[in-house]
This record gives C-alpha cells, sequence and structure tokens, in this order.
C-alpha cells in the first residue's frame, strides 16, 4: 500500500518586491508602531506578499532613542523635509501631534508623490477634503485609519464592511480619558476629581487633561465620523461641544433610578434636508443600550442604519500599539494597492461631497434631566415648575435623593420631549432664581438602540 507523499511547509523568502516607509514622529503613537512592526514584519510581509523596508525615522529626539529591536537599520533624521525628499522613501507615516506640522508634512509629502498614512485627528477633521483631492491628484493612497477609536476599526468597517448601507446615525463613546473617568465614578461612587487623578496615575489621560474631558477630542473623531457616514464635511467649528466636569456622583444616583447611566456621547444623525444634527455632550443612556456596557478607556461606536440595522463596535480606543496596529494596517492597505497596480484610494468613502448643513440645536427635540441644587426652602418647587409651564414644558417626575444636606439639596426634574430651545429659555430664567446653591445641569435622555 503506497504512502502518501509528506507534505513540507517552508517558510518562504522575503518577497523580492519592497516599499519604503519613512515614520516622522516618534510620541506614544509612534513608538508603538515601531514596536509592532519590529515583532511582526515577518507575518505582515507574509500576509502583504510585498517586503517592507524601514528607510528612515524621524524626531527632534531620535538620537536619544534606542533602536536595538528594530530588525532593519533604518536612517535617523531630525528634519521631516528629510524623510519626504527620500527617493526611497514610498509611504510617509506621519504621527506628529501638532496641527501645523503634521499639516505640512502630509501636503508636502502627497505633493512629491508619496503615500501618507495618519494617526492626526485634527489634521483629518480639519483637511479631510483636502487632503482626499491631494490624492486624488497626485494618484496617492492616504491612511487614517488610526485618527478614530485608535485601534479599533471602525473606519474600515464603514467605508468597506457596510458600503452599501444608508446610515442615519452614528453614535461614539470616542475619549478613553472621560470614559475610564466616568465609569469609575460610576463604580466607585467618587468624585470626578478622584476619577480623573487616578485616570492620570494609570496613564489613561493627559498631564492636562482639557483637551479630552471638556469633548474637543470627540469632536475631531465626530466630524471625521460624519464624513465617512453621510459624505458631509463637517466643520469642527460647528459642533456643539460640552464636557463632562460638571457631572457629579448623585446624578449616577439619579441615573440608576431611571434605568440609565451617563456617559460622553458624540453623535451625527441624518435629517431631513441633507442636515445633520451634530454634537459631542454627556447624556443619559439606557442601561439596555450597546453603548451603556462600553466601560473603562474602552472605545464604542454605534453605527444605524436604514437597511442593514444597527451595528456595534468596540475595542481599545487609545495606547501605542493597538494604535500603532492601525497605523501599519493602513500601510498595509496601501502597499497592496501598489502591489496590484493602483495606488490611489478613497479613504472617507465617498468621491463627491455634500455642503455642509448642520441643524441648529434649538430645534432639536429632547427629553431632558434637569438637576437643581438648592438651599432648601418653602416654594421652590413651585417656582420651577411655574417657569417651565411658562414655556410649555411638561414634567415627567421629580425625584429627591434622601440624606442630603439641606443648604445644597440636590433634586431632579425629569422633562418630556419638547424643543431644546423651549428649555434652554426656561433654564435661564431658572438660573436667575435666588435659592440655586449652584448652575442648574441639563442632560438629554438618548435614544438609542
Amino acid at each position: 500500500m503506497s504512502r502518501a507523499p509528506r507534505i513540507r511547509f517552508v517558510e518562504s523568502a522575503r518577497p523580492e518586491r519592497s516599499l519604503g516607509l519613512g515614520v516622522i514622529g516618534l510620541g506614544t503613537v509612534g513608538t508603538g508602531t515601531l514596536k509592532v512592526l519590529a515583532e511582526h514584519q515577518r507575518e505582515i510581509e507574509r500576509r502583504l506578499g510585498c517586503g517592507l523596508d524601514l528607510k528612515v525615522i524621524c524626531s527632534r529626539s531620535v538620537h536619544k532613542r534606542d533602536f536595538s529591536r528594530l530588525r532593519q537599520h533604518a536612517r535617523l533624521a531630525t528634519d521631516w523635509k528629510e524623510v519626504v525628499r527620500d527617493p526611497e522613501v514610498d509611504i510617509v507615516v506621519e504621527l506628529v501631534g501638532v496641527l501645523s506640522t503634521a499639516r505640512a508634512i502630509a501636503f508636502a509629502a502627497m505633493d512629491a508623490g508619496k503615500h501618507l498614512v495618519t494617526a492626526n485627528k485634527q489634521l483629518v477633521a480639519e483637511y479631510g477634503v483636502q487632503l482626499a483631492e491631494r490624492g486624488r491628484a497626485h494618484r496617492v493612497g492616504l491612511g487614517i485609519e488610526a485618527c478614530v477609536a485608535g485601534g479599533t476599526p471602525v473606519l474600515h468597517a464603514v467605508r468597506e464592511g457596510l458600503a452599501g448601507e444608508n446610515f442615519t446615525a452614528v453614535y461614539g463613546i470616542l475619549n478613553g480619558t472621560t470614559n475610564y473617568t466616568l465609569t469609575e465614578m460610576e463604580r466607585r461612587n467618587c468624585s470626578f476629581a478622584e476619577a480623573l487623578a487616578e485616570a492620570k496615575e494609570k496613564g489613561f489621560a493627559e498631564p492636562d487633561p482639557t483637551f479630552d474631558v471638556e469633548g474637543h477630542d470627540a469632536s475631531y473623531k465626530i466630524a471625521i465620523l460624519a464624513m465617512m457616514c453621510f459624505g458631509q464635511a463637517v466643520r469642527v467649528r460647528d459642533i456643539p461641544v460640552e464636557g463632562i466636569t460638571r457631572i457629579a456622583p448623585v446624578d449616577f444616583a439619579y441615573a440608576h433610578r431611571l434605568n440609565h447611566t451617563l456617559r460622553l456621547v458624540a453623535g451625527a444623525l441624518s435629517r431631513p434636508g441633507n442636515r445633520l444634527e451634530i454634537f459631542v455632550r454627556p447624556m443619559m443612556i439606557p442601561t439596555a443600550s450597546r453603548l451603556a456596557s462600553v466601560a473603562g478607556a474602552t472605545n464604542g461606536v454605534l453605527l444605524v442604519g436604514a437597511k442593514g440595522g444597527n451595528t456595534s463596535i468596540t475595542g481599545a480606543g487609545a495606547g501605542g500599539e493597538p494604535t500603532g496596529v492601525a497605523v501599519l494596517s493602513d500601510v498595509v492597505q496601501i502597499a497592496r494597492s501598489v502591489v496590484q497596480g493602483g495606488a490611489r484610494s478613497t479613504p472617507f468613502g465617498y468621491e463627491n461631497w455634500r455642503p455642509s448643513r448642520v441643524a441648529a440645536p434649538d430645534d432639536n427635540v429632547v427629553a431632558t434631566y434637569l438637576r437643581l441644587v438648592v438651599r432648601d426652602q418653602p416654594g421652590i418647587l413651585g417656582r420651577v415648575c411655574a417657569i417651565l409651564g411658562r414655556h410649555r414644558i411638561n414634567i415627567d417626575s421629580v425625584l429627591q435623593e434622601p440624606d442630603c444636606v439641606k443648604r445644597r439639596l440636590p433634586f431632579v426634574m425629569t422633562l418630556e420631549q419638547t424643543q431644546q430651545k423651549h428649555v434652554t429659555r426656561a433654564l435661564k430664567e431658572i438660573a436667575r432664581l435666588p435659592f440655586l446653591a449652584e448652575r442648574p445641569l441639563l442632560i438629554p435622555f438618548a435614544d438609542l438602540p
């Protein structure tokens, strides 16, 4: 009886064809990208069928770094222009934090016929259309996956996996610092300051976390998601933004009584007339919602489609190595395109753009949570109710947690759905009442699946 021949698998030789990489920036993402490349380069090349040669590493502090773990001997440079001018560099990986420098690198690289991969969300949110047009003009690829949700392939899912969908809304928990802070406040019943201090200790928050906790980081990311989902380039300055600094442990106590929790939500919704409702703000989320389970420094995105239903994606939203995986995934995508003879990509999933039309927030219809902190005295509820009544706002419920100090007594009113402009006007009147111990806090309820 003859025996079947033994099949031997031999590791293939390194591909003859290769593309040159130039990496600019050695912050958290740059360092993480090089680490992932050093550890997984052979596997990446095996998937690609093409070699990746690290030609240049550029940073002002590059000569102080240890690159002994790299498989390749790359040239070191302190001037990014050397990377752009290097004829051996095919793909420029821009990982610089300063917007003006990132913009200069990106435009110069594409004008020089180099493919570009960037992790700079501000650059893509502010100049995405110009970058896409330059890519089209010079027939070069543009990779932006690392700009939103770090190592979680949200943009790829929108652009490729759900390209046939007609999105009606996208919601995201897009900032790890704020989500870690809020979920720790909820878990431990601690103050905002205590939770944020712990986030700093664990490396989830910057020494100055203002950009994150005031919602600005998330505003750039939702601008990019709006471009991807709706084909509209939204100006970041047109996005209403509210941070989480006024959230207190008592708000979670009330939220739980209402079967909700609190998260900083970035959202974009399609409205009639090709308008977009877009925002970043704390919201009351039903505990049954998929986003309610997104905890810690994790990011989550909920895509609402007209035909395919709802798609949720969660994963690592920050960190050098997870984001480095997204950066190198873009490198692989571009390299595959080059190998197959077509270098240009459509990074935002649209070839044509609609004019940006952002709906006025005052026209939105919302149900709201209103928390008041007062110096207790007779007649408080009657005066507040009278103001709400004059503005045609119906009260759904009034809640008060027990054992509160009378001179700083918090209580909550939930308000039925009405146009936001009515609530805004009423709130201005309520804020002038003499018995208030602090400004009223208004948080919308999110109507999430």
